[in-house]
């Protein structure tokens, strides 16, 4: 395919969870989140805030999710990736579920 078509590909899968892998044989998933002439840009999911409650007590009632509190900002539970049309040898869709 040529960039052209996989431009084409991400305006249509446009805020869908998929999968691209790059033609130096990396895979990543994430949301379609903005496409341009030459890049797709992911927003791909961060396991943050997971590596963060490690060694934290089991109750979740402590934890402090909402609101700032001194020390405290909220964290990006998305961190976004360009890739240029050019660099991209697969993209597919992948299944989500809450």
């Amino acid at each position: 395919m040529n960039a052209n078509e996989y431009q084409q590909i991400c305006w249509s899968c446009m805020n869908k969870y998929v999968g691209i892998e790059t033609a130096d044989g990396h895979a990543y998933d994430g949301f379609i989140a903005h496409v341009d002439q030459n890049y797709v840009t992911l927003a791909v999911p961060s396991n943050e805030m997971i590596q963060r409650l490690d060694g934290l007590p089991a109750n979740e009632s402590t934890y402090r999710q909402f609101g700032f509190f001194p020390g405290f900002f909220p964290r990006r539970r998305f961190f976004y990736r360009r890739f240029p049309f050019y660099g991209i040898r697969n993209l597919f869709l992948l299944p989500f579920f809450i």
